[in-house]
């Protein structure tokens, strides 16, 4: 018995030995830059004048954002985003991913067809895009004169229709994310749950609130934790198309803080709203986590 536990004792230091270098550079490249910037963050310092000292401002940069109104319409912006196009992608992954369900033959083309969307980069998506929302050759305009409307609608430079504009390229592109998870959740649910729920006479709708989606909370959670991470944070296709316009219909937190940074060059200011981001997120994605741990995912 010692003997084992001597080797098992002796494996257990050679794993560490072999992770540790891989720890430590990891910890170098992600903690490092997170304290520098936090540290950077108590400093006034502008960016044109790098070669000045840098003034120690304490929380002065953190009591600015409470005044600061584009500040807030950022955050409103983002958080609307995250509200509307999560729920939206979340109802339509659970709704698509149903239907592929029912497919027998061609389930494999039908999915990768869907992941097509996903696989573009986002700044691609974002010329895409560009050329649908065009008001004069745009494909929305020229739909629209089919139906005697002459006139094209400028989604990108209308402060109505800008972010829900926005929401529909991330809908388009980030769904088929949630059909795969949902999709794979539902094919490991057992086929004689709902068998039985059809002996006793419930109907699509009923298995389909009774029985998929309480099965399929672990991946809902999931989907829900990854996605509102990412939208939150947004940046590049809302800095190819609009820069945050017109006006200010289209910032969000994570181009405000980049906006700050290298438009305006106010590097202390900038380092704080990246921590607020960081914080903010971080909330966000402990709350998740609880849920998750209390469904035993992780």
């Amino acid at each position: 018995m010692r003997a084992s536990q001597r080797r098992r004792a002796r494996s257990h230091r050679l794993a560490y030995a072999f992770l540790t270098p891989a720890v430590v550079v990891l910890l170098g490249l992600i903690v490092g830059p997170l304290v520098y910037s936090a540290l950077l963050s108590l400093y006034r310092w502008q960016l044109t004048q790098i070669n000045s000292s840098k003034s120690y401002a304490g929380v002065a940069n953190y009591r600015a954002m409470l005044h600061d109104g584009l500040l807030g319409t950022a955050v409103r912006n983002s958080v609307i985003f995250v509200v509307v196009a999560v729920s939206i992608e979340l109802v339509l992954g659970i709704l698509i991913a149903t239907a592929l369900t029912e497919i027998t033959r061609g389930r494999h083309l039908a999915t990768s067809l869907i992941l097509l969307p996903m696989i573009v980069t986002p700044v691609v998506a974002a010329l895409i895009w560009q050329y649908i929302y065009n008001p004069q050759f745009g494909t929305i305009s020229q739909a629209l004169t089919l139906f005697g409307h002459q006139n094209g609608i400028d989604v990108l430079g209308s402060a109505q229709l800008v972010l829900p504009g926005f929401m529909l390229i991330d809908i388009w592109q980030w769904t088929p994310f949630a059909i795969l998870v949902f999709l794979a959740g539902m094919l490991s649910v057992p086929e004689e749950l709902y068998e039985a729920a059809r002996v006793d006479g419930a109907g699509k709708a009923r298995i389909l609130w009774s029985i998929t989606i309480p099965v399929l909370m672990p991946q809902i959670l999931v989907v829900l934790l990854f996605r509102t991470m990412d939208v939150y944070r947004i940046f590049d296709t809302i800095y190819v198309l609009t820069k945050g316009g017109p006006g200010a219909a289209s910032e969000t937190v994570g181009l405000y803080a980049y906006q700050e940074g290298f438009t305006y060059f106010n590097t202390g200011y900038s380092m704080a709203l990246g921590v607020f981001i960081l914080v903010t997120v971080f909330i966000i994605s402990s709350a998740y986590i609880r849920l998750l741990r209390r469904r035993r995912v992780f």
